[in-house]
């Protein structure tokens, strides 16, 4: 009960704010579906689609598609590379051509541990963001740490609970930061299903959006055993 109570006190602290702008003021929403393929012991593959919106089912922000391989170090650590294709609207009114494109690249190393008998996860992110919009074509670097803490309720229900804040190299030195916390479902031994809340703080707006993800894990190690 003590760790709900905290959980509940962060998420109302947090999003208590006042909505200014049009983004502000609507519930959007985001929608995920993340695969994790593991081939190896040490070696596995993601892949994942992401929607974001402005309104819970209309409006559209950002669409974005990633993968990447993985590299398991030992139990605690895991490294990864990746790529992701990103089309974003910047406009909360109807769609206005031309979006920006973008095509990421990025490193990161994972670090899980458990303090409290509560499994955390720690996520050290670089990112190289090339933005193209028009003849324009920025880029940015940035860097990405999020802790994640997830808490069974039960066999079936758990808690997910994450904090990441961004810091970029030049400019606007702290862009960003989300507060994300969900209740999830192992549907089955390979898929998860989180229904939660973000928090979205990005560029002095203040954005409440309702995420919800599908996560599934393939295993393809017994296949090459036979």
């Amino acid at each position: 009960m003590k760790k709900i109570f905290i959980i509940i006190v962060a998420i109302f602290s947090l999003s208590n704010v006042k909505c200014q702008t049009k983004s502000e003021k609507n519930f959007g929403s985001w929608y995920t579906i993340h695969v994790n393929h593991r081939f190896t012991n040490k070696w596995s593959f993601n892949t994942g689609v992401q929607e974001r919106n402005y309104k819970l089912l209309e409006n559209y922000n950002l669409a974005l598609a990633y993968f990447g391989i993985n590299y398991k170090i030992n139990k605690k650590f895991t490294t990864n590379l990746s790529y992701m294709y990103v089309d974003i609207d910047r406009t909360f009114d109807p769609d206005v051509d031309p979006n920006t494109i973008e095509h990421r690249v990025f490193e990161q190393i994972s670090y899980s541990t458990k303090h409290f008998k509560i499994p955390f996860s720690h996520r050290l992110r670089v990112e190289h963001r090339n933005l193209h919009t028009e003849k324009i074509h920025t880029l940015i670097n940035r860097v990405r740490y999020r802790i994640k803490a997830k808490m069974p309720l039960n066999n079936s229900f758990y808690l997910n609970v994450s904090n990441e804040s961004f810091i970029n190299f030049k400019g606007n030195f702290y862009p960003e930061n989300r507060f994300y916390s969900a209740l999830g479902l192992k549907a089955s031994k390979n898929v998860s299903l989180e229904v939660g809340y973000l928090g979205h703080y990005i560029n002095n707006l203040h954005l409440d959006r309702l995420q919800l993800g599908i996560y599934i894990k393939t295993d393809y190690r017994k296949k090459a055993k036979n």
